[in-house]
């Protein structure tokens, strides 16, 4: 195939996967904005309930995206079966671990207090959170058919129940929170119970899709196979690899967002208008990552290393050439792009300011997700998880906090400290697979 061709099947692949995180990330956003016409209060339960649990479901996420390079890769030695084992052990281990989680969740709900909010929120919270955790078995059963249709070259289709979920959130949203089609008014409660029955039809329209469509045909025929106890193992562990991977990055946010915090309102609106632009462009990159995993893995089933690099590099070529202009977009609009979030004119002078950092951290942003797609789709795993907690929690943290406040340089220091963290996480990932490729050729 010609690089052209490599590009387009790549960016064929990777927009609906894309298009499908942003529609993953709206569920949160769209609770958010319909509970928020209800008051400050509802507001702010809402987001409690969700910051404070969201980052286990992305942690509990890691393991059914640790089937697609499996899939992808057996379906790339015409083993069928394999592929079709890797399914199976595959769903029955997300399965027990969501258990795992939500149980967890659920046990520990009662006590939300000790995140430090005032006792209102906190008991608005706890209803919300409740029906929300419950989601969390259903978005990784979700999961599960997700990435193995992904794995396959289809990324089209979960794309599509992904939409479908999201406008059955926003129609349950407006039933339950406010109490029409005769229904008892909930408030933020009908919230999480509108995203509980969204991912339960997104579950069952996947079921459906799964049992009906021919696509599937061959691995329904061979859904009976089982993975070794080794590879079991070897499964699980890679689950875990990509959701601390995840988990470490988002902590590492997360934590950010709290240290501007300490620096004022104005500092955080700043900050979560900044980061929120980011996060946007983010969800290309995390689409062609996803896609750069199931090219990557399919051409190492095929045993092809020059295969592997060409995607690879048609992969890192694609999310430079994105990040260039991304970047360049967020330099050129540093002053309007903010005015869709606010007109505190301190909120826009300061927001304005990070916005050049964001742009700064684009390319390395790009490059690590990317890099951690394609190691993904090498099946290497424990050893970028190493390298995400030294990038995140041992530079990224620690720096951006002795330059905000011992430095004295305020929220410039914060993002200071994500500008190094990415940097030194997508250096040392395509390091990674530097090295692994040039082993493989050895």
């Amino acid at each position: 195939m010609s690089i052209r061709t490599d590009i387009r099947d790549t960016l064929a692949l990777a927009a609906p996967i894309a298009a499908s995180q942003v529609s993953d990330m709206l569920t949160l956003a769209v609770d958010l904005i319909m509970v928020g016409s209800l008051g400050t209060l509802p507001l702010a339960a809402v987001t409690l309930a969700g910051t404070s649990s969201t980052m286990v479901l992305l942690f509990g996420v890691g393991f059914t995206i640790a089937m697609t390079p499996e899939i992808a890769t057996r379906i790339a030695r015409g083993d069928t079966p394999g592929a079709a084992a890797v399914v199976r052990t595959g769903s029955h281990l997300a399965m027990l671990i969501a258990l795992g989680l939500v149980g967890a969740l659920l046990a520990v709900s009662p006590w939300l207090e000790v995140l430090g909010a005032p006792a209102d929120v906190t008991s608005l919270a706890i209803p919300y959170f409740r029906w929300y955790v419950l989601s969390f078995l259903f978005r990784l059963g979700f999961g599960v058919l997700k990435q193995t249709s992904e794995a396959l070259g289809n990324s089209r289709m979960p794309m599509m129940i992904a939409i479908a979920a999201n406008l059955l959130n926003v129609l349950f949203n407006w039933i339950f929170i406010y109490g029409n089609l005769g229904m008892p008014a909930m408030g933020a409660e009908g919230a999480g119970f509108a995203t509980f029955l969204s991912r339960v039809c997104a579950v069952g329209i996947g079921y459906v899709v799964w049992r009906r469509s021919e696509f599937f045909a061959p691995l329904r025929a061979r859904i009976t196979n089982v993975l070794s106890r080794r590879e079991r193992m070897a499964l699980l562990l890679s689950g875990a690899s990509i959701g601390l991977q995840i988990t470490l990055e988002v902590a590492a946010f997360a934590v950010g967002g709290l240290m501007v915090g300490w620096l004022g309102a104005v500092p955080l609106a700043a900050h979560q208008v900044a980061l929120n632009l980011a996060s946007i462009t983010f969800m290309g990159a995390l689409g062609l990552s996803s896609a750069a995993t199931v090219r990557v893995a399919s051409a190492a089933g095929s045993g092809n290393m020059h295969h592997v690099r060409r995607a690879a590099h048609v992969a890192i070529g694609i999310i430079m050439a994105f990040e260039l202009i991304t970047s360049l977009g967020f330099i050129v609009l540093r002053h309007q792009l903010p005015l869709l979030y606010s007109q505190d004119p301190l909120v826009l002078a300061l927001a304005s300011q990070l916005l050049i950092y964001a742009a700064a951290f684009q390319l390395f942003d790009g490059l690590q997700v990317v890099g951690m797609g394609i190691l993904r789709g090498l099946n290497d795993t424990r050893v970028p998880a190493i390298m995400a907690f030294v990038a995140y929690i041992m530079l990224c943290i620690p720096l951006g906090y002795l330059i905000a406040f011992p430095l004295g340089q305020g929220a410039h220091g914060i993002w200071i400290g994500y500008v190094i963290g990415l940097t030194i996480a997508s250096i040392g990932y395509l390091l990674r697979y530097r090295t692994i490729t040039n082993k493989g050729s050895a």
